[in-house]
Protein backbone atom coordinates (compact mmCIF):
# COMPACT_ATOMS: atom_id res chain seq x y z
CA UNK A 1 0.00 0.00 0.00
CA UNK A 2 1.20 3.79 -0.70
CA UNK A 3 2.23 5.87 2.01
CA UNK A 4 0.39 9.17 2.79
CA UNK A 5 0.71 12.05 0.51
CA UNK A 6 -0.27 14.58 3.27
CA UNK A 7 2.31 15.06 5.80
CA UNK A 8 3.59 18.29 8.03
CA UNK A 9 6.84 19.51 7.87
CA UNK A 10 8.05 20.21 11.32
CA UNK A 11 11.14 21.62 11.49
CA UNK A 12 14.30 21.59 9.72
CA UNK A 13 16.51 18.73 10.31
CA UNK A 14 19.62 18.85 7.96
CA UNK A 15 20.70 21.13 4.79
CA UNK A 16 23.31 20.75 2.10
CA UNK A 17 24.64 22.13 -0.78
CA UNK A 18 26.68 21.28 -3.15
CA UNK A 19 28.08 23.18 -6.22
CA UNK A 20 26.60 21.83 -9.85
CA UNK A 21 29.39 20.52 -12.06
CA UNK A 22 26.99 19.29 -14.91
CA UNK A 23 23.93 20.23 -16.11
CA UNK A 24 23.14 19.22 -20.29
CA UNK A 25 20.88 16.90 -21.83
CA UNK A 26 22.91 14.09 -20.97
CA UNK A 27 23.38 14.21 -17.70
CA UNK A 28 23.08 16.64 -14.19
CA UNK A 29 26.02 15.93 -11.36
CA UNK A 30 27.10 17.95 -8.31
CA UNK A 31 30.12 18.01 -6.22
CA UNK A 32 30.65 17.42 -2.56
CA UNK A 33 27.51 18.09 0.07
CA UNK A 34 28.71 20.56 2.56
CA UNK A 35 26.35 20.58 5.53
CA UNK A 36 24.71 24.27 6.24
CA UNK A 37 23.29 25.45 9.53
CA UNK A 38 20.03 26.81 8.57
CA UNK A 39 18.30 28.23 10.74
CA UNK A 40 15.01 29.33 8.29
CA UNK A 41 14.01 28.95 4.73
CA UNK A 42 11.22 30.68 2.56
CA UNK A 43 10.52 29.43 -0.83
CA UNK A 44 8.18 31.64 -3.67
CA UNK A 45 7.50 29.89 -6.71
CA UNK A 46 7.41 32.17 -9.67
CA UNK A 47 5.06 32.17 -12.04
CA UNK A 48 3.99 33.47 -15.53
CA UNK A 49 0.10 33.40 -16.23
CA UNK A 50 -1.67 33.84 -18.94
CA UNK A 51 -5.13 34.69 -20.14
CA UNK A 52 -7.26 33.81 -22.93
CA UNK A 53 -9.63 36.76 -23.06
CA UNK A 54 -12.91 36.56 -25.86
CA UNK A 55 -15.76 38.90 -25.91
CA UNK A 56 -14.12 40.79 -22.83
CA UNK A 57 -14.34 37.54 -20.94
CA UNK A 58 -11.64 35.32 -19.53
CA UNK A 59 -11.97 32.10 -21.50
CA UNK A 60 -9.10 30.44 -19.82
CA UNK A 61 -6.05 30.55 -17.48
CA UNK A 62 -2.97 28.95 -17.90
CA UNK A 63 -0.08 29.22 -15.30
CA UNK A 64 3.46 28.07 -15.90
CA UNK A 65 6.48 27.97 -12.93
CA UNK A 66 8.91 29.82 -13.65
CA UNK A 67 11.21 29.45 -10.90
CA UNK A 68 11.25 29.75 -7.19
CA UNK A 69 12.75 32.49 -4.62
CA UNK A 70 14.88 30.82 -1.67
CA UNK A 71 15.72 33.20 1.21
CA UNK A 72 17.24 31.51 4.62
CA UNK A 73 19.19 32.28 7.61
CA UNK A 74 22.54 30.82 8.06
CA UNK A 75 23.79 30.18 11.87
CA UNK A 76 27.20 29.68 11.26
CA UNK A 77 29.74 30.69 8.12
CA UNK A 78 30.77 27.59 6.28
CA UNK A 79 33.37 29.18 3.87
CA UNK A 80 32.98 26.04 1.47
CA UNK A 81 29.56 27.21 1.06
CA UNK A 82 30.28 31.03 0.91
CA UNK A 83 32.84 29.64 -1.75
CA UNK A 84 30.22 27.78 -3.72
CA UNK A 85 27.55 31.16 -3.02
CA UNK A 86 29.98 33.81 -4.33
CA UNK A 87 32.90 32.10 -6.19
CA UNK A 88 36.52 33.38 -4.25
CA UNK A 89 38.77 30.91 -3.12
CA UNK A 90 39.63 28.89 0.43
CA UNK A 91 42.86 28.64 1.00
CA UNK A 92 44.43 26.51 3.95
CA UNK A 93 47.61 28.22 5.29
CA UNK A 94 50.46 28.35 8.47
CA UNK A 95 51.49 25.33 10.55
CA UNK A 96 51.03 23.75 13.87
CA UNK A 97 49.00 26.46 16.12
CA UNK A 98 48.92 28.86 13.88
CA UNK A 99 46.96 27.32 10.94
CA UNK A 100 44.20 29.57 9.07
CA UNK A 101 41.33 29.02 6.68
CA UNK A 102 40.85 32.27 4.29
CA UNK A 103 38.28 32.86 1.83
CA UNK A 104 38.80 35.68 -0.56
CA UNK A 105 36.45 37.33 -2.62
CA UNK A 106 37.50 39.25 -5.34
CA UNK A 107 35.65 41.74 -8.32
CA UNK A 108 36.05 39.27 -10.36
CA UNK A 109 34.83 35.91 -9.09
CA UNK A 110 31.21 34.24 -10.39
CA UNK A 111 29.03 32.16 -8.03
CA UNK A 112 28.38 28.63 -8.96
CA UNK A 113 25.26 26.92 -9.75
CA UNK A 114 24.35 25.05 -6.50
CA UNK A 115 22.18 22.04 -5.45
CA UNK A 116 20.11 22.68 -2.58
CA UNK A 117 18.53 20.00 0.05
CA UNK A 118 16.74 20.12 3.16
CA UNK A 119 14.92 17.37 5.27
CA UNK A 120 12.39 17.53 7.78
CA UNK A 121 12.87 14.19 10.52
CA UNK A 122 9.92 15.40 12.26
CA UNK A 123 7.42 14.89 9.82
CA UNK A 124 4.02 14.35 11.14
CA UNK A 125 1.08 12.04 8.87
CA UNK A 126 -2.08 10.92 10.49
CA UNK A 127 -1.56 7.24 9.51
CA UNK A 128 1.83 7.38 10.98
CA UNK A 129 3.72 6.18 7.89
CA UNK A 130 5.83 9.40 7.08
CA UNK A 131 9.47 9.47 8.43
CA UNK A 132 10.65 12.12 6.48
CA UNK A 133 10.39 14.75 4.01
CA UNK A 134 13.07 15.95 1.47
CA UNK A 135 12.64 19.30 -0.54
CA UNK A 136 15.21 19.31 -3.01
CA UNK A 137 16.28 22.35 -5.49
CA UNK A 138 18.84 21.13 -7.93
CA UNK A 139 19.80 24.20 -9.77
CA UNK A 140 19.70 27.33 -8.08
CA UNK A 141 22.07 30.19 -8.00
CA UNK A 142 22.74 33.76 -5.30
CA UNK A 143 21.15 36.35 -5.58
CA UNK A 144 21.41 38.18 -2.48
CA UNK A 145 24.11 37.83 0.83
CA UNK A 146 23.46 39.80 3.68
CA UNK A 147 25.61 39.49 6.75
CA UNK A 148 24.41 40.33 10.35
CA UNK A 149 27.19 40.76 12.46
CA UNK A 150 26.18 41.31 16.23
CA UNK A 151 26.20 40.99 20.04
CA UNK A 152 26.12 36.88 20.58
CA UNK A 153 25.96 34.99 17.15
CA UNK A 154 26.17 36.14 13.58
CA UNK A 155 24.03 35.40 11.01
CA UNK A 156 24.25 35.17 7.27
CA UNK A 157 20.91 35.84 5.53
CA UNK A 158 20.61 34.31 1.29
CA UNK A 159 18.28 34.60 -1.16
CA UNK A 160 18.61 32.45 -4.34
CA UNK A 161 16.36 31.71 -7.48
CA UNK A 162 16.45 28.21 -8.32
CA UNK A 163 15.58 27.01 -11.98
CA UNK A 164 15.16 24.48 -13.87
CA UNK A 165 17.64 22.16 -15.03
CA UNK A 166 18.70 21.12 -18.60
CA UNK A 167 18.89 17.40 -18.02
CA UNK A 168 15.30 16.79 -16.87
CA UNK A 169 13.52 20.43 -16.36
CA UNK A 170 12.72 20.02 -12.63
CA UNK A 171 12.81 23.26 -10.84
CA UNK A 172 11.53 21.47 -7.31
CA UNK A 173 11.30 18.26 -5.73
CA UNK A 174 9.42 17.14 -2.76
CA UNK A 175 9.86 13.46 -1.21
CA UNK A 176 7.81 11.90 1.58
CA UNK A 177 10.14 8.89 3.08
CA UNK A 178 8.47 5.77 4.56
CA UNK A 179 11.85 5.24 5.98
CA UNK A 180 14.15 8.04 7.23
CA UNK A 181 16.73 8.98 4.12
CA UNK A 182 20.08 10.66 4.06
CA UNK A 183 20.59 13.56 1.70
CA UNK A 184 22.96 12.03 -1.25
Amino acid sequence: MAISKTAAFRGISDCKIARVTADNTGSYTKGTLYDVPIKSLSITENRENYELKHDDQVQAVESVLQSADISGSIARVPIDVLNIFTGGGVAAGGSGSAETQTYDLDYSDTPAYFFLELVSAQAYADAGDVSDIHIQFKKCKIQNLDYELEEGFATINFSAKAIRTINDGQIKSIVFNESATAIS
